[in-house]
């Protein structure tokens, strides 16, 4: 289960929040390195959430397409977000705590991890990330050889070039502990066996579609599609809504989202492609 915050009470209202950001750049991935259409392939979303990744593949057609989520909520969400697809496509849905992922060996042409990666570890340091080295081992040995695995994350600079963490700085130095770099993600994937092929990075928080709503702090329903609010204090949460109302009443909020808002310089997401060598 995810480490951050209760999914089967954010699932409700995750939807409203939540896109796939970069779904695009996954699938044109995919097909790149495999030298497969969509069509071809068994695909599998780990930490599948409530299957928007997921819905955007489905209309290619893919030969499968198994989703798997540690929430129960976000389960069934994800069934009955993707109860009409087509029929040619074997669905399967399985409910599972990373870094199990209680799959035959060489059974998948591709695989996608989209912002799960910093729910996984159960004392999260910032130095090591055993959960994640796990996941990523356990997703080489799914792979067909000639497969590939997909990853949307965000890396610590990016984490810090979201306008509203800067909010909360004491929540902000626990999240760079949950975050891999860039550089501790390359090793793990090599140490996997998985050969990194491309990262890029997104300069636009597309994943979250009310990301420039400054005023999105004082709601509540807006904070439950951001993880980063799981893990504050209820007192963090408190001071952050006087300062937020504060900077709102004085006139210097826009100001303060236009200093602290540089995802356009480090990026809001990185999305990396790692091959199972043949």
């Amino acid at each position: 289960m995810s480490k951050i915050a209760n999914y089967n009470d954010v699932s409700k209202s995750y939807d409203s929040a939540r896109e796939a950001a970069e779904a695009h750049l996954i699938k044109s991935m995919m097909e790149n390195f495999t030298g497969k259409t969509v069509k071809e392939m068994d695909i599998i979303d780990i930490g599948c959430g409530t299957g928007n990744y997921a819905d955007y593949f489905l209309q290619f057609e893919p030969r499968s397409l198994t989703l798997m989520d540690a929430s129960e909520g976000m389960l069934t969400k994800a069934k009955a977000k993707l109860s009409c697809g087509p029929p040619k496509t074997v669905l399967s849905f399985k409910e599972v705590v990373l870094p199990d992922i209680p799959y035959e060996d060489n059974c998948f042409d591709a695989a996608m991890i989209n912002l799960v990666l910093h729910h996984l570890e159960e004392k999260p340091d910032g130095k090591s990330f055993p959960a994640v080295a796990k996941t990523l081992k356990e997703a080489y040995r799914i792979l067909k050889p000639g497969g590939i695995l997909t990853i949307t994350t965000i890396t610590p600079e990016q984490f810090d070039a979201k306008w509203f963490s800067n909010l909360v700085p004491e929540n902000r130095r626990r999240w760079h502990k949950r975050l891999p770099s860039h550089a501790q993600l390359k090793m793990y994937l090599e140490e996997s066996g998985l050969s990194l092929k491309s990262a890029f990075k997104s300069l636009q928080a597309s994943y979250h579609t009310e990301h420039g709503n400054i005023e999105g702090p004082l709601s509540e329903s807006w904070r439950k599609g951001v993880s980063f609010w799981g893990t504050c204090t209820d007192e963090e949460i408190q001071e952050m809504i006087q300062d937020v109302t504060q900077m709102k009443n004085e006139g210097t909020l826009q100001k303060y989202y236009e200093t602290h808002n540089k995802i356009d310089i480090f990026g809001a997401l990185e999305t990396l492609a790692a091959r199972k060598e043949i």
